[in-house]
């Protein structure tokens, strides 16, 4: 029999999960993650039957805009949110890595969100018989999704490491600047987080007209890790074996520069 006093609580391994679940969920269903999903089929709908280029577009480019940047400050409010519902914190004491580490688990919510919107567009690109010049490869269609998981992770990210107003502006400002140099160069265009994988011809741009020489796959992987790396700096900040979270940073950095120039071989 135990003397009184050395009872301790059971170990409760189900914990990270439930929280995980409870921010996914807060996450896809935030009022931004909604207004992003707006956007996007709004935008699909417009101009996703307008021709081949669009078309293309639609599946494989316009996520990333239109439904990915509400995202990123719909994660980045969940994350810096000083209110928790009752029931998610009173049941067990929860430190802060195990709350980061259920935000960035949390990511996957809005990245199979995403993934089963994109296979109903599809789907309705098969029923209607929508015109493309090819059917993306399966690289060049998890872009947007891809990009839906890593905006989350970066946000988590940004609320651990840069916890003022304003600061997910500036990033986000950084981004398509960043971007937008990336994409003007002739170098390093496939470094870009959004791309076009289909080229645009002559005015009104909805003609078939070719694709930038750049593997989808490889350009999935270069996001994958860049999220990774997000996800990465997010523990650096809170967990309790940042030795480990810093080479998991270091190994997403070598392994986005890789994929990255993979994308041209």
């Amino acid at each position: 029999m135990r003397a009184e006093g050395m009872w301790a609580p059971p170990e409760q391994p189900q914990v990270l999960p439930a929280l995980a679940m409870k921010e996914a969920w807060r996450f896809v269903r935030h009022p931004l993650t909604l207004v992003g999903l707006t956007l996007w089929v709004l935008r699909v709908a417009d101009d996703g039957w307008d021709g081949p280029r669009p078309a293309f577009s639609a599946l494989t480019s316009e996520m990333t805009i239109y439904w990915g940047i509400p995202l990123f400050f719909a994660a980045h409010l969940v994350a810096t949110s000083a209110r928790r519902a009752e029931e998610l914190f009173a049941a067990v004491p929860s430190d802060q890595a195990r709350r980061t580490a259920a935000l960035c688990l949390a990511a996957l919510g809005p990245f199979a969100l995403s993934c089963a919107a994109l296979a109903v567009l599809v789907g309705l690109y098969e029923v209607t018989g929508n015109e493309l010049e090819r059917f993306p490869t399966l690289g060049e269609l998890a872009a947007g999704p891809v990009n839906m998981l890593a905006g989350c992770l970066l946000a988590v990210a940004v609320a651990r490491w840069l916890p003022w107003r304003g600061a997910p502006v500036l990033v986000m400002l950084g981004l398509i600047a960043v971007n937008m140099f990336l994409i003007d160069t002739r170098d390093w265009y496939m470094f870009s987080i959004y791309l076009e994988f289909a080229l645009w011809g002559p005015s009104p741009y909805l003609d078939a007209v070719g694709f930038i020489p750049v593997h989808g796959g490889p350009h999935a992987l270069y996001l994958l890790s860049l999220g990774l790396g997000a996800g990465a700096l997010a523990m650096l900040k809170d967990g309790s074996r940042p030795g480990i979270w810093l080479a998991s940073g270091v190994a997403a950095v070598v392994s986005a520069v890789m994929t990255g120039m993979a994308q041209l071989w």
